[in-house]
């Protein structure tokens, strides 16, 4: 489960970080919202995403 959460994750990280360097506004609240998804899991399988994320919750910084 672990795996496929963080496979999951890493395509969705990139999805978002693309939406938003396109000013994309339709496809950055999907990712957004598939993020949260992913985060959720993440959480309630005890799954870290810092190694994906660079520590960071967003990608707004």
């Amino acid at each position: 489960m672990a795996a496929a959460i963080r496979e999951r994750a890493r395509s969705v990280w990139q999805a978002l970080g693309e939406a938003r360097r396109d000013d994309d506004a339709h496809a950055t609240l999907l990712a957004a919202d598939d993020w949260d998804e992913v985060q959720r899991l993440a959480r309630a399988h005890g799954v870290n995403l810092d190694d994906i994320t660079g520590g960071k919750d967003d990608q707004s910084a």
